[in-house]
């Protein structure tokens, strides 16, 4: 049987819906699982939500709200919803309770680590001495702009067989300080830390978007059918 894979689903208060986009469900399915999307609900513990399916998917979205690591806002964050951080993280905490794989996704990456413990850069430029642009300001979701380096030893490079490939880039936050339990698995030229991953390859970070660079990448689209495989061997 194919791998339920749940995916959270941001609560967008401008449009009062609920939403993830329709890249990652289409990867899901093209890696050969059956993705079921996930609301927002709070009333619901996060347990049994989880126990639903065989893996969750933390999607890319809107900041993550500086509250929810004891800082205050920056001049240049933008909108941000307690809500979904909150929903979030209680989902994240209840799959690694259950043993269930976590593939993060750009904000994915940063409320996984900030739920564990970790700090965010609240805003790349204006905190960093960053030599590239990690923004891509374009619609073109499949277009690669920037490398990144991928440790040898890391679960990431088993992955995609690579210790360095190209990312698209929609983000101007980022892991400052890591949580414990994660470790770095790649970086960008200018140290900006692109992916995280668990030990035992349980959980995996991406700060980049690899459901819009599936269809024209290999490596990319292995990250989604290796979590899917993990998420099969696990059920």
């Amino acid at each position: 049987m194919k791998p339920l894979i749940g995916i959270t689903s941001q609560f967008m208060a401008k449009d009062n819906n609920f939403a993830s986009g329709a890249n990652y469900v289409n990867a899901v399915i093209e890696a050969g699982g059956i993705p079921v999307q996930l609301p927002v609900n709070l009333k619901e513990p996060a347990e049994t939500l989880v126990s639903l399916v065989d893996g969750i998917i933390i999607p890319g979205g809107a900041d993550v709200a500086p509250l929810s690591y004891g800082e205050q806002p920056h001049p240049k964050v933008t909108r941000t919803f307690r809500r979904n951080d909150i929903y979030e993280s209680a989902m994240i905490h209840a799959a690694i309770q259950q043993g269930k794989p976590i593939l993060a996704i750009c904000r994915g990456i940063q409320i996984l680590n900030v739920s564990l413990g970790g700090k965010l850069y609240q805003d790349i430029p204006s905190q960093t001495a960053n030599e590239i642009c990690h923004y891509q300001d374009s619609a073109a979701r499949g277009e690669m702009t920037h490398s990144i380096s991928i440790m040898q030893d890391s679960n990431l490079c088993n992955i995609v067989g690579k210790t360095e490939m190209y990312v698209n880039s929609y983000h101007h936050q980022a892991v400052r300080e890591i949580a414990d339990g994660l470790r770095v698995a790649a970086t960008a030229p200018d140290g900006i830390i692109e992916a995280v991953e668990s030990e035992d390859g349980r959980i995996l970070g991406v700060q980049w978007h690899p459901e819009s660079l599936c269809a024209v990448c290999e490596e990319h689209a292995k990250i989604f059918t290796n979590f899917i495989e993990r998420c099969r061997a696990d059920s």
